[in-house]
């Protein structure tokens, strides 16, 4: 994954760390089991997926040094129309890979939905922290650019 050299993520905490990786790891365990068909619904899931790769993709070209702009808040390609869009490619990932598994009448797949919830709630909550410090790092500079671009695509949520 290319990193920017400009704006970074926060720095998570050891026992935070640990959470997240539980986390992920719970996530694999889960989508383990979950049975998937080929059918329309894996076909949909996998088409959500490759979206999500494609936006990550655009979010990785996007936080290259870029030799014209020299500021330190990328507010170009699609980071003009999200402010997150790797977080946003994680969940949009994730959705697809729960919806390739269709299956309301099995356990484990309704927990996967519980987990997809929890997960994207808790990314809300990295992302809103990840915004207080860019605020803190960047100043004004940061803080004008949220005015003009919505933490995801469509949404200031």
């Amino acid at each position: 994954m290319l990193k920017a050299k400009r704006m970074t993520s926060p720095e998570l905490s050891k026992s935070l760390q640990v959470v997240v990786w539980i986390g992920i790891i719970a996530g694999w365990v889960l989508m383990w089991f979950i049975p998937y068909s080929i059918d329309m619904a894996f076909w949909i899931g996998l088409g959500i997926i490759v979206l999500g790769l494609i936006i990550v993709s655009l979010s990785a070209i996007a936080a290259r040094e870029h030799p014209e702009k020299k500021q330190a808040v990328v507010d170009w390609g699609i980071y003009r129309v999200s402010r997150h869009p790797q977080g946003l490619s994680d969940l949009i990932s994730h959705l697809g890979a729960v919806i390739m598994g269709w299956n309301p009448n099995s356990v484990i797949y309704l927990i996967l939905w519980v987990y997809l919830v929890l997960y994207a709630s808790l990314m809300h909550l990295a992302l809103l922290k990840e915004e207080k410090l860019n605020v803190k790092k960047f100043g004004q500079e940061y803080a004008d650019y949220m005015k003009k671009v919505p933490r995801y695509f469509f949404a200031n949520i």
